[in-house]
């Protein structure tokens, strides 16, 4: 067997391998006086082993002692710092530790990883996340990976679980999204750079649907004055469903014509983000709310939306879809996954609350809204999640141009 690559002659660099059932100690390979990745050298062959943890070995008084290091990164300098404490040992200029070598700590089961990220998550997420996380881990990647421990893991394994998300039927982009979700527990636990830029499932980047005025004229006109209050504010906030759920009457700004977007420990509610915002709305929507909370004879506290109990309300979708249906805005092809027709009832796919949200930020940024204003508007942290909405605006300028090329004469 190769000999270890030696720091003064005192500190051997080796790692934990995994060999058939096994899992020995290896030499690393040197490159022109570096530490090649994952390489070791295994019956005098040069191997390749991603897997394991790297290892720092020497004798002190005797005995064989070695060391984990977590990260390649730390290698080269913690096997220099162990050199220099030895031969300092052994000159006298340091006393030897009376207290043993810590032993190895335990190896991280990914039963144990999932159960603990997943407690993490109900910790310090939504509720709304920890249900969609707990399916993707609890279920799906735990009977994905054939594996025992956290270390063990490869890309091979990754690989194995977008195979797996795609003989269930899901759709590149959800096997992209449950990719981000697994890839998000291994770099919790120190394991990073699994995948390559060519792993990820490719999907197409929709443009995002919106209302058209005709059918937000259409809605408005066949629903009762709650109804209608609901879908205007809709329209011209933004919000997300969750926060028109927990919006109070305390959040809109009647001098100063805003509404804002704050937590509700009462409701254990709190802003995607943890970042509360502000978002301007037209005088004529802060008119009606005035006296909206005038007929009420509403408190601060009281919801602005709540069901009929006072208290948040879950039915804001359903609320959409059954003013839809009755303007006869349904396509009439929807089906959904319990066998409901929108043909016969209130369930076309084409009306949910999301919508207007998406209408709120095209037709901000079609009438001159820039950027960087409408991300605040949104909330959104990464201002790539704003600029997808500029994928649906046509300047006007450049329609004025269309109409005025040769290509426009040939269909006058």
């Amino acid at each position: 067997m190769a000999r270890a690559k030696q720091y003064a002659e005192r500190v051997n660099v080796i790692k934990r391998i995994k060999l058939g059932s096994k899992w020995p100690f290896a030499p690393v390979v040197e490159h022109n006086g570096r530490i090649v990745r994952d390489h070791v050298w295994v019956a005098g062959r040069d191997e390749h082993h991603p897997e394991g943890r790297y290892y720092l070995e020497w004798y002190e008084a005797g005995k064989r002692r070695r060391k984990p290091v977590p990260k390649f990164e730390d290698l080269l300098q913690a096997a220099r710092s162990k050199s220099i404490e030895l031969n300092a040992l052994k000159v006298g200029l340091l006393l030897s530790p009376d207290a043993p070598v810590a032993p190895e700590p335990a190896r991280l089961t990914m039963n144990a990883a999932i159960d603990d990220y997943l407690d993490y998550i109900r910790k310090h997420r939504s509720v709304r996340t920890y249900r969609t996380y707990r399916p993707i881990l609890g279920v799906l990647f735990r009977n994905s990976y054939t594996k025992t421990y956290v270390d063990e893991v490869t890309r091979e394994d990754i690989l194995k679980f977008t195979s797996d998300c795609f003989d269930l039927g899901l759709v590149p982009r959800t096997v992209y999204d449950r990719l981000v979700t697994v890839l998000q527990l291994f770099k919790r636990h120190g394991h990073k750079g699994l995948v390559e830029s060519s792993d990820w499932p490719s999907y197409v980047e929709t443009i995002r649907p919106i209302y058209e005025p005709e059918e937000i004229v259409s809605m408005l006109m066949h629903s009762d004055p709650d109804e209608t209050m609901l879908i205007k504010f809709c329209l011209v906030s933004g919000f997300r469903d969750r926060e028109i759920r927990y919006v109070v009457w305390r959040d809109v700004d009647f001098r100063n014509s805003v509404v804002r977007v704050t937590a509700k420990p009462i409701w254990k509610f709190r802003p995607k983000n943890y970042e509360e915002r502000a978002v301007p709305l037209p005088a004529a929507m802060v008119q009606q709310l005035q006296e909206l909370r005038t007929r009420r004879n509403a408190t601060p506290a009281d919801l602005v939306f709540p069901n009929t109990k006072g208290k948040p309300n879950s039915l804001h979708i359903e609320i959409v879809k059954s003013v839809a249906y009755r303007a006869k805005l349904n396509c009439g092809q929807c089906v959904t996954k319990h066998g409901n027709k929108c043909a016969e009832g209130p369930y076309c796919q084409r009306f949910y609350l999301h919508k207007f949200r998406h209408t709120f930020a095209t037709e901000h940024l079609r009438h001159g809204i820039d950027v960087r204003t409408l991300q605040g508007w949104m909330g959104h942290r990464d201002i790539q999640s704003t600029m997808v909405y500029l994928k649906g605006i046509q300047s006007k300028d450049a329609l004025v141009k269309v109409n005025a090329g040769s290509l426009a004469s040939y269909v006058a």
